[in-house]
């Protein structure tokens, strides 16, 4: 998912020129074919954008959200709360909430659920904002009543729960269905699970970062920015275990993708020209071996992807980039 992060020392400095090119075939990935059905390439196809721009030249765009069964995906600005739609068949993004409002002033992850509702976490704020898509109603606050902290990436579990990292406080964070459902604007929001003395060490910097549920619901993978390391916590018993990945070295996962027991991690670190690493897990997700490492594709210095199909939306973060390429893009990887 995604952060809006501070730089430790092993970070990349400056990003490489991005290029903007609206309609065309975006790059391949090669990626491992095991969860993911592969279906024949329609030629009769109209062309997707393989550039997506959002204004602003300090609208540094860090989380985002595609919105199934529809065209739309989201994306949010971390310097003034700004969230953006874009339409996958039209090369520019709108403003969709504008910055500022409802205390929104910075906005990181972001996930759209299977109610239309948009789910965001809001960073240094210490509170999470949910919306209706369809009206662009403020649906929910929950608050953490905390200013020690950093919610940086969303996931949902198949029950329907929301799951929030938290960069810099050692803790799992849990928005429970019913809680969505409510009618009840402000709300608390409570830890999940614990991660004080567990294997996961917060260390000074950017800590938990991308994470995905898996698709019995059982487990959260949760990535370990700062220390290239992944983790997967056990939502049943609160058992957090190291995932081995047998030897692997510089692998890291800003935003995280989960199909099947597929893998993929975005991030910038050490790669002003992004990386993507597919990752394939064993059966109870304790281990993994790298299948492909990937940099390149039009990306720079990205934060977190979402699938849309076979392809990868990537978000150009370029955080801490003084002087930016412009425009902010989000950029079109096929992965088949």
């Amino acid at each position: 998912m995604s952060s809006a992060r501070l730089r430790g020392p092993r970070a990349a400095a400056v990003a490489t020129a991005a290029f903007l090119v609206l309609g065309g075939a975006a790059p391949a990935l090669a990626t491992s074919g095991g969860d993911i059905p592969h279906h024949p390439v329609l030629t009769n196809k109209p062309s997707l954008p393989t550039s997506y721009t959002i204004p602003g030249d300090k609208t540094y765009p860090e989380g985002i959200a595609r919105q199934q069964h529809t065209p739309y995906f989201y994306v949010g600005s971390t310097t003034d709360g700004t969230i953006y739609r874009g339409d996958i068949h039209q090369g520019a993004t709108k403003v969709f909430l504008p910055g500022g409002e409802d205390g929104r002033v910075s906005v990181a992850g972001m996930k759209t659920d299977s109610s239309g509702r948009l789910v965001v976490a809001g960073g240094a704020t210490g509170k999470v904002f949910v919306y209706d898509t369809r009206t662009r109603a403020l649906l929910h606050v929950f608050d953490t009543g905390r200013t020690d902290v950093f919610l940086n990436d969303v996931a949902l579990a198949p029950n329907g729960d929301a799951y929030i990292s938290d960069s810099i406080h050692p803790a799992l964070w849990h928005i429970t269905a019913a809680e969505l459902k409510s009618k009840r604007v402000d709300q608390p929001l409570r830890v999940g699970v614990d991660l004080t003395n567990s294997p996961m060490v917060y260390d000074a910097g950017f800590n938990g970062n991308g994470l995905v549920v898996t698709g019995d619901g059982r487990y959260v993978l949760l990535a370990d920015y700062n220390d290239y390391a992944f983790y997967r916590v056990d939502l049943r018993t609160h058992q957090v275990v190291p995932i081995d990945l047998g030897g692997a070295e510089g692998i890291s996962g800003d935003g995280l993708l989960l199909r099947g027991h597929t893998l993929t991690a975005v991030t910038e670190l050490d790669n002003p020209d992004g990386q993507i690493a597919v990752l394939k897990l064993n059966g109870d997700y304790t281990k993994a071996h790298v299948v492909s490492v990937e940099h390149g594709h039009g990306m720079h210095s990205p934060s977190t992807a979402a699938f849309d199909g076979h392809d990868l939306l990537i978000v150009n973060f370029q955080f801490q980039i003084a002087d930016p390429q412009l425009p902010f893009n989000v950029v079109r990887v096929h992965t088949r």
